[in-house]
Formats: C-alpha cells, structure tokens, sequence
C-alpha cells in the first residue's frame, strides 16, 4: 500500500503543532502537556492534552491516509488503513499527536481530507483513486480521554471521534456508526488534490 504525501506536504504544520503541545509524554491516553489557554469567549481556562490519532475502516476502499485541522491545536493525521473484512475493520496504527482540548465545547468543527483507492492493487488502473474532504463535528467527549480517530464508512463518509471510553454514549469504538449518526460527514472530492495524487503512481 503507498503512502500518501498528505501528511509530508504538511510538516511546517506539524511542527507548528508540536511547538504548540511542546515536549509531550507518551501518546496513548492524556498527556500532561500543562498547556493552558483562555476559552473563546468564555474568559475561562482550557488545557490542550496530546493524543494519539488512529483509524477504523469500514468501506471497501483503501485508505492511504487522512489529515484534520481545526481549532485548539486540533491538527493531526493518520494512514494505512486496508479494506474492512468479514472480520471487522481496516485499523491504522497510532501516530503523535494531536491536540486535545479540555473541556470539549459544541460545535467544534474541524476540516477532513483523505486520500482513498477503490483499486489499490491495479497499479495500471488509477480510476479508484480519490482525495476528499469534508467538515466533521467532534461529538461530545469526557474529560478522560484515549486518543483521536477517524472512522471510515461505505460511500466516501466519515466520522471523528476523541475516544473517551464511550463514557456520553457517543464514543463506542466498538460499535460501527450507524447510518443515521448525525456525525457522519459525506466527503467530497477535491479534483486539484486529486490529480496531485495522481502524479505521484505516474512518476
């Protein structure tokens, strides 16, 4: 499976985020990065935590890899996600990091691309190969919190989630999303990032 250059073509944000949450702890579960910040209009005191990003994938398709950007140090990716068996998902290792806000505040929205393959073995045939994105809302989350993920679905969509042991109902990594998940954000494919991508399996 190759990897995508989504995430290389992004390293100057990377290491803006990295900056950001400065010298974090191991990424699984909260860091204790004391990172505080006042809450938008709020006057109130946040904290950014590190968390890990990983991925589900219940489509299809390949997934080479995806990137978020959003507010609160919420920029990160993922990748390397295989097509969903009979045996449940496709699943992407974790990466570092991520920002975590605490506590979580509604509508929290963040932008969503990934690049996926319907062929990921035809290495002739690039018809398969898309980018997307879409804007995805961060469902509710507790104040202990596992990580970051995005979840793949049949039809190009999406959902995000900050794992948190499911503690609002919300959150059950277990358990697929179900179509009517209010969540779940249709991708759309961005041509110019598209033919970029392209490029790379015409080289």
């Amino acid at each position: 499976m190759r990897t995508s250059s989504l995430i290389p073509k992004r390293a100057s944000v990377w290491l803006t985020t990295l900056a950001l949450l400065g010298a974090l702890s191991a990424c699984s579960g909260e860091s204790q990065a004391d990172l505080s910040a006042h809450a938008a209009g709020g006057g109130g005191e946040e904290k950014i935590y590190g968390g890990g990003t990983r991925g589900l994938n219940y489509s299809s398709d390949a997934i080479y890899s995806y990137y978020v950007t959003g507010p609160r140090g919420m920029n990160g990716g993922g990748g390397n996600m295989s097509r969903a068996t009979k045996d449940g998902p496709g699943e992407a290792g974790e990466r570092c990091c991520i920002g975590i806000p605490q506590p979580w505040k509604p509508n929290t929205q963040l932008h969503i691309e990934w690049e996926r393959d319907r062929k990921p073995f035809d290495y002739k045939d690039r018809s398969g190969l898309a980018v997307l994105t879409a804007t995805v809302t961060v469902p509710e989350y507790g104040p202990h919190t596992s990580g970051f993920w995005a979840i793949f679905l049949p039809g190009d969509r999406v959902k995000v989630i900050v794992g948190d042991g499911n503690a609002n109902g919300r959150n059950d990594l277990n358990i697929r999303p179900v179509d009517g998940d209010p969540f779940i954000a249709q991708g759309v494919r961005d041509e110019t990032l598209t033919k970029q991508a392209l490029k790379r399996f015409q080289q």
